[in-house]
């Protein structure tokens, strides 16, 4: 009998373990790191322990060096926490910010309230995920909607909302695809450093 129980919570830890990998999108690749000690004010950093904020992400390079473009979602920012430049050996030199999704954007946060792992982190792509499905050859860049009580973010081209508290589901009511989320990690290195991870 307790080899039998021991059987059905085995095939129930493993059922959950597939469908947490099968909510974390590998159709476009996903690598960004982040060493927040570097820029411990920009709105990046700070949405990392601030529930209800999140912060779209999009490198850009000026001069050959990248700097990280940040669209917060709630306050009103300094330039120098919204262009984040990175001059430094190991983030300009020994990153690479060519694999952030679909077009080079991602979406990252914290929700108020924790998963069921108690993760309160959240990190997804910047695209409409449903008009990428219909044609990927262009664009269709994701902004944050306007409705305070829940962040959430609207396409300019099909007019869906995705709520970022929600697991990126859609307002719409239809069986649509959810924002494409990627794994998320924030710890401290070997260096004692803090390090933002955004991968498949």
């Amino acid at each position: 009998m307790k080899q039998k129980r021991w059987l059905f919570i085995l095939a129930a830890v493993l059922l959950l373990a597939c469908d947490a990998d099968e909510k974390y999108s590998t159709r476009y690749l996903c690598n960004f790191v982040f060493i927040t000690d570097y820029a411990p004010n920009c709105a990046l950093t700070r949405s990392l322990d601030n529930g209800g904020m999140f912060v779209i992400v999009k490198p850009s390079a000026k001069e050959g060096v990248v700097h990280l473009m940040l669209t917060p979602n709630t306050g009103t920012w300094q330039e120098s926490e919204t262009d984040v430049v990175m001059s430094t050996a190991i983030a300009n030199e020994k990153l690479s910010y060519q694999d952030m999704g679909a077009r080079k954007g991602l979406i990252i946060g914290c929700c108020n309230v924790p998963d069921l792992s108690g993760n309160r982190l959240k990190a997804y792509d910047a695209q409409c995920p449903n008009c990428l499905e219909d044609d990927d050859t262009k664009s269709y860049p994701l902004t944050f909607d306007d409705d305070k009580t829940q962040p959430g973010v609207t396409c300019a081209k099909c007019h869906r909302i995705y709520l970022l508290e929600s697991e990126g589901m859609s307002m719409s009511g239809k069986k649509d695809t959810p924002l494409y989320q990627y794994r998320i990690s924030y710890s401290v290195n070997y260096k004692n450093e803090h390090v933002l991870r955004v991968q498949n």
